[in-house]
């Protein structure tokens, strides 16, 4: 029997369960002669179809494979890289499966800020961190008189702990509108500077204030008994 010329293009095996990438009215050839000539395409396809070949991916068979290879001279793939570029969204149209050869999103580019500017973020920023220390004292010491007419040390412990936590709130206020040009990403030292300390100082202001207060007494209690 006499063979069909060379020319003739086959779409395929109908037998055969092609994979999803592939376009059912384009030549799978096309596919196999991408998969030899470009090495990044190689890579997509192993890396996603590690158990598959190309020729099987397609619904083509070994023998096609191979003819497709043997014509692929030198010659013919510097030529059909230039003549037969084509685009990438073959590999890019279906999703990737995670891997560490997947390039990360670049991050936006932070603003660049100026030296003057860093000076008056430290500035304001070592501002906000003595305005809590300064809050911590003195609400610390006031919450001894404020709640001295509570008898319950329980509920004594809690409303001083209450207050507290409002006056940090007032802070967090306050170091909102001095309009710190913190970084994006450092937003949240609005409220974490000088969080620590402030708690510190406040209990210890507190815990002072109260034994100084019943100081004379000879049976007194410390508000945390």
């Amino acid at each position: 029997m006499a063979r069909h010329g060379k020319k003739r293009i086959r779409f395929g095996s109908r037998d055969k369960k092609t994979e999803d990438f592939v376009d059912p009215n384009k030549d799978p050839r096309s596919y196999i002669k991408r998969y030899i000539l470009e090495e990044k395409y190689r890579e997509w396809f192993d890396r996603n179809y590690p158990d598959n070949t190309i020729y099987n991916a397609v619904g083509l068979n070994e023998w096609d494979y191979n003819e497709i290879k043997k014509k692929l001279s030198p010659d013919q793939t510097a030529d059909d890289a230039k003549t037969e570029p084509e685009p990438e969204p073959e590999f890019a149209e279906i999703p990737l499966r995670p891997s560490s050869d997947t390039p990360d999103t670049e991050p936006d580019p932070q603003p660049v800020i100026s030296e003057e500017q860093q000076n008056i973020t430290k500035k304001r920023t070592n501002i906000l961190f003595w305005l809590r220390f300064a809050f911590a004292m003195i609400g610390g010491s006031v919450a001894t008189f404020l709640f001295e007419g509570i008898e319950d040390s329980e509920e004594r412990r809690w409303s001083s702990i209450i207050f507290m936590i409002i006056l940090f709130i007032v802070t967090c206020f306050i170091a909102k509108g001095m309009k710190i040009n913190f970084p994006k990403s450092d937003r949240k030292k609005l409220v974490t500077t000088g969080m620590g300390s402030y708690i510190f100082l406040y209990l210890f202001a507190w815990i002072m204030s109260y034994t100084l207060l019943n100081l004379p007494k000879e049976d007194f209690s410390l508000p945390f008994t």
